[in-house]
């Protein structure tokens, strides 16, 4: 995938990283079921006086008759195959692909407070990875001294230009992360490779988010050919 570059059509840019950010629509009366659900899931399974907490990522299969859970569920499968489509279209069309199917491998929620925060990582056995802001509480704000619960993505080329030779020609790769900021009912799909961290959060609201892994199939094998020039 490339794109050609808005100042000057002699160059292009290859290999972008694609983002999907969106409103879920019904946010306004889904999103204070789940604070309810998920709170409620907390005291059943979280220890007392713990600041943060993160479920197990099966709740696709625990609540999948809890109508508010399933309406986000079906929002985020549908947001995937939106991005999913938009970057494969025209590889399925060659593989005559048809009936593609998302799959919710992995969907869990997590509650912070407390300076509480996720270190770098990235997601595996997923082609398509997201989070859900359910309540954004006081992220965003920078009095804590830093931006308060922001999700930052990292990109691709960070690795390589740690503690490289940079001059003026190379300068734009010291543009190597992007910060959203929750909102709720905002949705923020990314593939799966893509490093990240949410920032330490504090605030009079906990941050509630939901987080998710992806998978993308059809109906027939994605066997690509191959030969010898």
């Amino acid at each position: 995938m490339s794109l050609e570059h808005p100042d000057n059509p002699n160059v292009s840019l290859h290999w972008p990283v694609p983002l999907l950010v969106k409103r879920f629509e019904q946010a306004a009366s889904v999103n204070p079921e789940l604070i309810k659900l998920f709170n409620q899931h907390r005291e059943k399974h979280g220890k007392p006086g713990n600041k943060s907490y993160a479920s197990a990522d099966d709740l696709h299969k625990v609540y999948e008759s809890h109508q508010p859970f399933m309406q986000l569920a079906q929002f985020i499968m549908g947001s995937v195959f939106e991005i999913a489509s938009v970057v494969n279209g025209k590889y399925w069309q060659q593989l005559k692909v048809r009936d593609i199917k998302i799959n919710l491998s992995g969907i869990w929620f997590q509650i912070t407070n407390e300076y509480n925060f996720h270190e770098v990582h990235v997601h595996g056995n997923c082609s398509w990875s997201g989070v859900y802001y359910v309540q954004s509480g006081n992220a965003g704000s920078k009095d804590p001294g830093f931006p308060n619960g922001i999700t930052r993505f990292y990109g691709p080329h960070l690795d390589i230009q740690g503690g490289g030779h940079l001059d003026l020609g190379s300068f734009y790769l010291q543009d190597a992360s992007h910060d959203v900021v929750p909102e709720d009912g905002k949705l923020v799909v990314f593939p799966s490779h893509l490093k990240h961290m949410p920032y330490p959060y504090v605030g009079d609201q906990d941050r509630i988010i939901v987080s998710f892994h992806a998978q993308v199939d059809g109906n027939k094998p994605l066997k690509l050919g191959y030969k010898f020039n």
